[in-house]
């Protein structure tokens, strides 16, 4: 079923847009996101994406899905049990590389699931 890991392609790579297009009017997403008060916004995102890999496993058996459900619960873990070290760290970390990054991750994902799923 190609058409699965198309349509959850087209989710990522849309995502990614999205980030990339807010960043270019120079709103961070990803600092957003990542504001004490908006965690659980970041939760409800991890958590949303993780469901779409959940469905989209079991539709396709694909094992392309099984590394992004491992990436997504493990940012859940990350978010809920080591909120206090991610807020402490952002301040060290640059925020035109993380948002370049989540960008990036977000595009690769959905061409490598277009390409190699």
């Amino acid at each position: 079923m190609k058409m699965v890991e198309n349509i959850v392609a087209y989710i990522y790579s849309l995502t990614g847009l999205i980030f990339f297009i807010a960043w270019q009017m120079n709103f961070s997403l990803t600092k957003y996101f990542l504001k004490e008060k908006n965690f659980s916004k970041t939760l409800y995102l991890e958590l949303f994406f993780l469901i779409i890999i959940v469905i989209s496993y079991y539709l396709s058996s694909s094992v392309f899905f099984i590394l992004l459900f491992v990436i997504h619960a493990a940012n859940i873990f990350v978010i809920i049990f080591l909120k206090d070290q991610i807020l402490d760290s952002l301040e060290i970390l640059d925020s035109q590389i993380m948002e370049i990054t989540t960008v990036f991750y977000y595009i690769v994902v959905g061409f490598l699931l277009i390409f190699l799923a």
